[in-house]
């Protein structure tokens, strides 16, 4: 990725304030209360008001009827995190709703799945890591990892106790614990789960044997793909490399081949295009096939990362 003052520029393209504020912020290191006025708008954006008028009564969303709660929740978090949407009592009556599920989850035993760190995720991006029952999940989140680094989901567990890590479920612990170094609170475990991934070359099983994407000679888990916003099942080549960039193994030799993969989605002028988005998303991220600002923002925040 090149980090070229053009595409900064396309960045903060006022057609989008939502990546605008993110790209000021977070890539060229402004302070937020220095752009409050772009922070605004974003609360004025198109995508932003269709979901909040999508809230019924109770600060919740209808779909919640149809719904899984955790799976509503992972969507909309993500959708207000990824746009910057920070702590506000707008949404407090959700997030309540969103940290019970969690402890219902906690008091099964069951908060090492694939979405619970993303959920987790989101609620770090929009500045709730300051409650104390949040923490409180992170650190038994945390608690969960097992003796190679990784993730499982208790419904598997429970079946083979002995088993390795899931790889999906590693990749979104990954994301949250990004998210948590970024905020000062990451836990003390995690060198063990940057190690699983750079044992692996990132794509590849432990001996690398095999790649995880491959599949009979054909991209199997779609990790290798530009997709867009994270979901337990795909997740993006992009997120991937700059959270391990901003957990500090950007350098590491074991990501050559995961830079590789990454330079090879660019255009000549370091563009990066949406090759996948989830189906039923309260908000469009942007078009496949099209040129996205949301991907390359997160390759610059990678480069960014790595250089530090």
């Amino acid at each position: 990725m090149k980090y070229d003052k053009k595409i900064i520029d396309w960045l903060i393209e006022d057609k989008n304030p939502a990546i605008k504020y993110r790209t000021l912020t977070e890539i060229c290191g402004k302070s937020p209360a220095e752009y409050k006025d772009i922070y605004d708008l974003i609360w004025e954006q198109k995508s932003i008001v269709n979901m909040m008028n999508r809230q019924d009564e109770n600060g919740l969303w209808e779909s919640e009827k149809r719904y899984y709660g955790s799976f509503l929740s992972l969507k909309y978090l993500t959708a207000f995190a990824e746009h910057g949407i920070q702590k506000d009592t707008r949404l407090d009556r959700f997030v309540n709703y969103t940290v019970n599920i969690l402890k219902s989850s906690d008091k099964n035993g069951d908060l090492a799945g694939c979405g619970t760190p993303l959920v987790l995720r989101a609620l770090v991006m929009m500045g709730y890591h300051d409650r104390a029952e949040v923490k409180e999940l992170i650190s038994k989140f945390a608690a969960a990892q097992l003796y190679d680094g990784g993730f499982m989901c208790k419904r598997l567990l429970d079946r083979k106790p002995e088993r390795k890590s899931c790889y999906k479920a590693a990749i979104t612990g990954m994301l949250l614990y990004a998210e948590c170094k970024k905020k000062n609170i990451l836990p003390d475990n995690s060198d063990k789960l940057i190690e699983y991934f750079l044992k692996r070359d990132v794509f590849y099983s432990s001996d690398k044997s095999k790649a995880f994407y491959d599949k009979d000679g054909k991209v199997g888990w779609r990790f290798i793909d530009n997709f867009f916003p994270a979901e337990p099942m795909r997740i993006g080549i992009h997120l991937i490399v700059s959270a391990l960039s901003v957990l500090g193994a950007g350098n590491q030799p074991a990501m050559t081949e995961a830079w590789k993969l990454f330079k090879e989605k660019e255009n000549e002028n370091g563009i990066l295009k949406l090759e996948g988005t989830l189906t039923k998303q309260p908000c469009s991220f942007g078009t496949v096939g099209k040129d996205n600002k949301w991907i390359t923002f997160y390759a610059l925040l990678a480069e960014k990362y790595r250089m530090l």
